[in-house]
């Protein structure tokens, strides 16, 4: 099995692949499962899908849960692994953990790709209280009913479900709760690397309207508005996802 230690916690991870590092970071409640369809990109690229910690087969991690602290955790993951000068792909929480990196860890990344989050993560107080009463109930709710377009793929939809059920619940609540305290607006002329944005239009966590502010404040990003997908565009969408992925690293090199 692909482990590695930081600060003591066994992290999960898994890569396949050579050439430039992708670093997949994923949500609240989910695991590097969450990335299973962007696997095609290690045709071209070095993908590494890591499990934070707490999360899939990662332990617990050794403090009280934050994105400051999963941030801290996925900059030495990336050193240990000698992923410097990789890309980020994060999703949702993962998204906070991306901007956080670059504003925290200067220089040890090349480009950022964020899909479906925000620089502010305000989070629906219904999947807050649900999680500290009914965690099934709150599953359902962020992922049955807010986390896919109308008419996505049932089986999609299930199987997402119950990787998420499978998520301790007081790991899921410290995730949305770190999610909810998560602002850096005003930090985000401070990030100089080249940026790619994607949302599903049907995005209901994290909506259209955030991406659109990350592209207005994000000096070199870029915008891209995929339909047909809600929040987990990764998955509802893949072609179009990795596809302009790798577009957009190919402008990178030129």
């Amino acid at each position: 099995m692909p482990y590695t230690t930081i600060r003591g916690t066994r992290i999960y991870y898994q890569e396949q692949g050579e050439g430039l590092p992708l670093i997949f970071i994923h949500g609240s409640m989910s695991s590097h499962l969450a990335w299973s369809h962007q696997r095609p990109l290690s045709e071209d690229y070095r993908p590494v899908m890591l499990d934070l910690p707490g999360h899939g087969r990662s332990d617990p991690p050794d403090a009280e849960i934050s994105v400051k602290l999963y941030t801290d955790y996925v900059a030495e993951f990336i050193k240990k692994l000698d992923l410097i000068k990789g890309i980020p792909v994060g999703h949702s929480l993962g998204g906070a953990i991306t901007l956080q990196l670059v504003l925290d860890y200067p220089g040890l990344l090349t480009a950022l790709v964020l899909v479906g989050t925000g620089a502010k993560l305000g989070v629906l107080p219904a999947i807050l209280e649900s999680l500290k009463t009914n965690y099934e109930e709150s599953v359902e709710l962020a992922v049955g009913k807010l986390g896919f377009a109308a008419g996505a793929d049932p089986v999609l939809i299930e199987q997402s479900k119950q990787e998420c059920l499978r998520c301790n619940p007081e790991i899921a609540y410290s995730d949305f709760a770190s999610c909810n305290n998560f602002d850096v607006r005003d930090r985000l002329a401070e990030i100089y690397l080249k940026t790619l944005i994607i949302v599903g239009e049907e995005d209901k966590l994290t909506p259209l309207k955030w991406s659109k502010y990350l592209r207005e404040n994000i000096p070199k990003s870029s915008l891209l508005e995929v339909e047909k997908a809600g929040h987990m565009v990764m998955m509802e969408q893949p072609d179009i996802v990795n596809q302009r992925i790798q577009s957009f690293i190919r402008m990178l090199r030129c």
